[in-house]
């Protein structure tokens, strides 16, 4: 047996891994399938603060393996009692040496009540106590309970077989298996070899040590020895003193616990291969491209179309054409402009000036804005088509992203994707209602443009009443003769009059241009901030949760890895 003092620092190093992976299990999700590793971090606080220096070897066996006659032989003197009827330990009992000064407080804590004190010089060394426990194999349940509760708790497990029963798969498959991590606080009695000839005793040892070294005990000494005869018990005697003498046995085993309760539960959700064969640790979502990449672009496009990104866009470019018409639009004309509606406040879209950070929040608090806005908006249901495309979207993503980690974790991880999907109409349409859609801004040019037309509509205005002074005046009252003064040949209130008119068409037209011009690049502008805004959305109840989730599992199988 090795004395690799790492045991005793490399422990406080794994407790931390496996609280770590305790915390990081809460957070997905997890409950009952922490219980193993919570109460080993329990154990261990326990066991690191009660003696110290004082190693528990306890005499583990089946119905008839001879541990009360073994722990008498390794007494000296009749502790336990033995006979024909089974089982004869029905509760632990522990024989302590005098020198185990500490020892009480730590058999409180194991709750064995049985004890019998010894003379402290034997061979099992000053400070280590040996505990006979109840049969493992026992018909009373309550006896199981109680030698499975006991070997999850001592430092030494010395397991007690005999020539019948040492294969029992009952020993095996339920203990020594699944305590294979425990391998360097672990050795084997092979008791009652008198009953075998030399060459019998020889072919079930070497029976025995192939199953432990199938079983990943390779490392396991085992020890031929009979309690009646007194053969062998001097050796176990010394290969338990080896592993308790150096102290390191309760770090190991503590480590062994922590080991097993790690991969048992890597085991039980997927993340470590079975018997440690080496499964390869699941990678997070933005390894599995180009796929990922594919469908997390078809997921943002889906989600633009539900919230209407085109009907919004295509609304602000006709908005702006809108109020382009009632600003630098022909003067003559406004007014039917002023008699629609505008496409974007028909929405419920951009009626102000965003507001500022401090009066947003007083806005919440008033109960004003906030959720509210959703209400205000009057976007066009989305039709089954776009809804049902951001949810086969959303699926194909999560299952890209959950490709790596295995099939239950992946397949709950989508269905919880699914799930956030359903809801997400609801986000995607506030978050469309609080984008600045700069409908409170008007260009500098339209101002000059507005001048302009009131100049030259004002010019048309005195150009024809103009005409219309002389008209009366010359055809109707017959007052005066009126010498109208002249550009060129054309009077002056005519030029007025068709230079307004056509002058001020021109620029309407030019404007008009103009405004259609920048109502396609502030479309193209808008298009931008609405799918910045949905992408958001996306990223924040989609993207994110998932991805904390899959790098969660990640992390969670390299520490399980780590520790086992």
């Amino acid at each position: 047996m090795t004395t690799d003092r790492s045991a005793v620092s490399d422990l406080p190093m794994v407790l931390e891994d496996l609280a770590r992976a305790v915390d990081l299990g809460e957070q997905l999700g997890l409950r009952e399938e922490l219980t193993q590793a919570r109460d080993v971090l329990t154990q261990a606080s326990h066991r690191r603060r009660l003696a110290p220096r004082t190693t528990v070897a306890a005499l583990l066996g089946a119905t008839g393996s001879g541990k009360s006659s073994l722990t008498n032989a390794m007494a000296g003197s009749e502790v336990s009692r033995t006979a024909r009827t089974r089982p004869t330990t029905t509760q632990p009992l522990a024989v302590v040496p005098d020198t185990a000064a500490e020892a009480t407080e730590l058999l409180d804590w194991l709750a064995i009540n049985h004890r019998v004190r010894v003379d402290g010089g034997w061979a099992l060394g000053e400070t280590t106590v040996l505990v006979d426990l109840p049969d493992i194999d026992s018909d009373e349940p309550e006896h199981r309970a109680i030698a499975e509760r006991m070997a999850g708790k001592v430092d030494v497990l010395v397991w007690v077989l005999d020539p019948e029963k040492y294969a029992d798969g009952v020993v095996h498959r339920d203990f020594l298996i699944p305590m294979a991590a425990h391998a360097e606080v672990m050795v084997v009695a092979l008791n009652q070899v008198d009953r075998l000839d030399p060459d019998s005793r020889d072919a079930v040892l070497a029976d025995l040590r192939r199953i432990l070294d199938r079983e990943g005990l390779g490392a396991v000494s085992v020890i031929p020895v009979s309690a009646r005869t007194g053969q062998g018990v001097e050796a176990l005697a010394r290969a338990v003193a080896s592993v308790a003498s150096n102290r390191l046995a309760s770090a190991r085993s503590l480590a062994a616990h922590a080991q097993r309760a790690a991969r048992e539960l890597g085991e039980r959700m997927g993340l470590i291969a079975p018997s440690g064969r080496g499964a390869p640790t699941p990678g997070p979502a933005d390894q599995q491209e180009p796929q990922v990449r594919q469908s997390l672009t078809a997921l943002r496009q889906a989600a633009a179309s539900l919230a209407g990104v085109d009907v919004v866009s295509q609304a602000v470019e006709e908005s702006d054409r809108h109020r382009a018409r009632t600003r630098v639009g022909w003067f003559w004309l406004r007014w039917i402009g002023h008699l629609r509606r505008d496409p974007l406040r028909a929405l419920h879209l951009g009626t102000g000036r965003p507001s500022s950070p401090k009066s947003a929040d007083a806005e919440q608090s008033d109960g004003a804005m906030g959720s509210g806005v959703i209400d205000l908006t009057s976007l066009p249901p989305a039709g089954p088509a776009a809804t049902g495309r951001l949810r086969s979207s959303a699926h194909v993503y999560a299952v890209a992203a959950c490709s790596a980690l295995p099939g239950d974790l992946a397949a709950q991880a989508v269905l919880r994707s699914d799930e956030r999907a359903e809801r997400l109409a609801e986000p995607l349409e506030l978050a469309v209602a609080q984008v600045d859609y700069g409908t409170w801004k008007r260009p500098v040019w339209w101002k000059v443009a507005n001048v302009l037309q009131w100049v030259t509509a004002l010019a048309a205005l005195i150009g024809g009443l103009w005409l219309v002074a002389i008209h009366v005046l010359e055809d109707y009252l017959l007052l005066i003769s009126i010498d109208v003064p002249r550009w060129g040949a054309v009077p002056w209130p005519t030029v007025l009059l068709l230079g307004g008119l056509l002058i001020g068409l021109v620029l309407a037209g030019l404007g008009t241009f103009l405004a259609g011009l920048q109502a396609r690049r502030h479309r193209r502008r808008i298009i931008e901030r609405l799918r910045r805004a949905t992408d958001e959305v996306v990223n924040a109840e989609l993207i994110e949760p998932l991805r904390a989730e899959t790098h969660g599992w990640v992390e969670l199988a390299r520490i399980l890895e780590r520790i086992a």
